[in-house]
């Protein structure tokens, strides 16, 4: 698992669906306090978050990578919003296929004695595949938490007085 922060703005979030509080983006695209830009393609991002991803938004984007997905886990926003969420259907989707290929196996011992291969093998990729998200979703949890302190300043876009 990686993660990484960018500062800046959202010029571009292209939603593909939503559903089941899970918003997936064809692309979203920010362009960088420093000038330059970043694209994240297929970004996996929960709904809370997802909310924050709108083009104009200001601040500060957490970024991950674990197993085979990537997103955006949290915001910091200029006006100091602060909204943190992983994307955690896979690790329930690795419990089921674990729970599944289990009853599978002692559906096929009970019935004719043999232990199918196939079940083994998609046991030890769930629980891989668990490992890998679980350990994602901790590490992004404790990016967004240690960074609470670096926060980008509230921006005040009130016109100022001379007088």
């Amino acid at each position: 698992m990686s993660t990484s922060i960018v500062e800046g703005v959202v010029e571009e979030a292209k939603l593909k669906r939503a559903r089941g509080g899970i918003s997936i983006f064809d692309h979203i695209r920010f362009q960088l306090d420093d000038g330059g830009t970043r694209t994240i393609n297929k970004a996996v991002v929960a709904k809370d978050v997802a909310e924050k991803l709108t083009p104009g938004s200001r601040g500060r984007f957490y970024l991950f990578t674990a197993f085979d997905l990537k997103g955006v886990h949290g915001v910091r926003s200029a006006d100091g919003a602060s909204v943190y969420g992983f994307p955690g259907n896979n690790e329930k989707v690795f419990i089921l296929l674990g729970i599944v290929n289990i009853l599978w196996i002692a559906f096929r011992v009970a019935v004719d004695g043999q232990v199918p291969f196939l079940a083994v093998g998609l046991i030890i990729l769930a629980i891989v595949g668990y490992v890998l998200m679980s350990k994602g979703r901790r590490e992004a949890r404790k990016q967004f938490d240690d960074d609470e302190s670096q926060a980008p300043a509230a921006v005040d876009t009130a016109p100022s007085v001379i007088g």
